[in-house]
């Protein structure tokens, strides 16, 4: 009986510090969006570009990887331009939506 609580504790601690992880996380990344109530949009400044692919960075440290059919716009991004990722604002899961040359 003895060891049943003490695996519950400590399953119980585990699943505590999840959640709080996960809810800085999802707070972190709402600051970073605009006032659009669609999307969250965070900007990352393109720091290679190797065939398709795309490698970019914010000031934040955040780093993204992304290929060449999820840029919306018809523009040329080069190394070094910035452009806004687009996010879908309550399911960041699902992943990048949409690219844009700022």
């Amino acid at each position: 009986m003895f060891k049943r609580m003490i695996i519950l504790g400590v399953l119980s601690s585990i699943l505590l510090v999840l959640v709080l992880v996960k809810s800085q996380t999802n707070s972190s990344v709402t600051n970073l969006s605009s006032e659009s109530s669609e999307y969250n949009i965070v900007e990352f400044k393109i720091s290679k570009i190797e065939g398709n692919k795309y490698y970019g960075g914010s000031d934040e440290g955040r780093q993204i990887i992304f290929s060449e059919e999820s840029i919306v716009s018809g523009d040329i991004i080069q190394v070094d331009d910035v452009v806004k990722c687009y996010f879908e604002r309550d399911n960041l899961g699902k992943g990048l939506v949409k690219v844009e040359k700022k």
